[in-house]
């Protein structure tokens, strides 16, 4: 009976320690290629490029394809007009990484405070407006943390669930930790520190290695930012505090911060961030594919983690959808689409509809998520040497 306590013991210590690892060239150093991202099973297995097995095209390895679903993890304290289960809205996003990963998506964008809901009278029966700061009759209160900074324990039951789901896919999580609707619901810049070191920890604590911090969401948005902009002024000593943090663990995750649509990302940013992670919301093929051309020298992962290219399901923003994906997937690190009709807006839908054609004279949620489902069908065929069914 000991030796089988003793063989259980160690079967359990290995699963614990079996998980999926995600890095870059550039923090792995030299020997690597300093602009891919890698990926191990467990912390002795070797660093493969992302992308990089027998399932994929060879164009793909050390790319990162992923999806903004900011509100996997959503729950509006505030919002009455409407029922909503935060824990059914998470385990839909779990029942759908299958699908995604199939198509070539490596990666799903997650946000601790949220994002745009959407919230429209005509679409979804609700007004609000986005922010914290519009108080509890017209605004939003979406948030992992406390005003004291301390992490609310039923957001981080979620995100363990996801944390959990998206090990087992192989599949990483971009995790977001403050939202600039939500900044202003802290007692005090001090607050805002701790949160960050607060699900740091955790985050260590739980050893989830799956995971790209983005410290702020939009950091460059200026005016939308509280305590007189605290967050975008101090952005190096937050993600070198986050980073800090890692000093002690066995193991270290790419930290960096996101940009707004115009795409800029100083060097006093990009000396300090693993990542230089974009947005190209609002923003033409043209002037994205010249982004891509200014930063091709960047020795680290240039990523575009969220792109919005109108938000009507049209034919004509998905040309400009599929041909923004391309100029990233083939110029940089990878692409990242925002689902906005489907899986940003109130009531959130994480998996497509069952037809990939899009036509402009089709009902418009049926549309929508035929739209959805030609973008991931176009990921697949820039990733994957099958196309999935």
């Amino acid at each position: 009976m000991g030796s089988l306590k003793t063989v259980c013991a160690f079967l359990l210590a290995a699963v614990a320690l079996a998980a999926t690892e995600v890095s870059t060239g550039a923090i792995l150093g030299p020997a690597y290629d300093q602009r891919a991202f890698y990926v191990r099973s467990s912390p002795r297995a070797t660093w493969l490029k992302t992308c990089s097995g027998p399932e994929y095209l060879p164009e793909a390895a050390g790319k990162l394809m992923n999806l903004r679903l900011a509100q996997a993890l959503f729950h509006d304290e505030w919002m009455t007009e409407q029922p909503f289960d935060p824990g059914a809205n998470t385990d839909a996003v779990i029942a759908a990484l299958d699908f995604y990963k199939r198509h070539g998506v490596l990666m799903v964008n997650v946000s601790l405070q949220g994002g745009q809901a959407g919230y429209e009278l005509k679409v979804n029966g609700i007004r609000r407006e986005n922010g914290y700061r519009f108080g509890r009759e017209k605004g939003t209160h979406v948030s992992a943390f406390w005003p004291d900074g301390r992490l609310k324990p039923e957001w981080l039951a979620r995100l363990e669930r996801l944390l959990h789901a998206a090990d087992r896919h192989g599949m990483i999580v971009n995790l977001i930790y403050f939202y600039q609707g939500q900044d202003e619901l802290f007692d005090s810049t001090k607050s805002i520190h701790r949160a960050a070191d607060n699900v740091t920890d955790w985050l260590i604590a739980k050893n989830f290695r799956n995971v790209i911090i983005d410290v702020a969401n939009e950091y460059d948005i200026g005016p939308r930012w509280d305590f007189d902009q605290y967050i975008p002024q101090n952005i190096i000593p937050l993600v070198d505090e986050v980073r800090e943090r890692f000093q002690k663990a066995r193991f270290h995750v790419p930290v960096t911060v996101s940009s707004g649509g115009r795409m800029r990302y100083p060097q006093s940013i990009m000396g300090q961030t693993d990542i230089v992670l974009l947005h190209g919301n609002g923003r033409n093929p043209q002037e994205k594919a010249r982004r891509a051309g200014e930063l091709s020298e960047v020795a680290r992962p240039v990523l575009m983690n969220e792109d919005d290219n109108g938000r009507e399901s049209t034919l004509e923003n998905l040309k400009l959808e599929l041909a923004s994906c391309d100029i990233f997937f083939r110029q940089a690190s990878g692409w990242g689409y925002m689902p906005w009709a489907q899986a940003q807006r109130f009531p959130f839908r994480y998996l497509p509809g069952p037809e990939a054609v899009v036509r402009d004279d089709m009902p418009e949620k049926e549309r929508d998520m035929a739209y959805f489902h030609a973008v991931l069908d176009h990921i697949a065929g820039l990733v994957m040497r099958k196309r999935p069914d």
